[in-house]
């Protein structure tokens, strides 16, 4: 079993840029966000997630595209990853101005 855990200050996340935004997330992550009125936390997450995931695996950044590591949700709001056809657990936290994220691949 890999864990993979990352944390990031939300302001960092205040105003992406839509080039950010493209190059970061899926097109149902992007759709997700915006649904939420663009929210810098509910984004922070996203990105915690995704870096937990590499953090798990061993790779790091530009090891693979962001955008492939996908951040989706249950029809209960639980989120999991998805990544090139399989599914990954992950679970998503905010608290006083950060995300977190813990990511648990088998």
């Amino acid at each position: 079993m890999r864990v993979g855990t990352d944390i990031v200050l939300v302001e960092r996340l205040q105003a992406p840029s839509r080039r950010f935004l493209e190059e970061v997330l899926a097109e149902k992550e992007r759709a997700d966000y915006d649904s939420r009125g663009g929210s810098p936390e509910f984004l922070a997450g996203l990105w915690a997630a995704k870096e937990a995931y590499l953090k798990a695996t061993g790779e790091g950044l530009g090891s693979l595209a962001l955008k492939e590591i996908q951040v989706l949700h249950e029809e209960g709001g639980r989120p999991y990853l998805l990544v090139q056809g399989a599914r990954h657990e992950v679970s998503i936290a905010h608290d006083g101005g950060y995300a977190i994220a813990v990511v648990i691949i088998p």
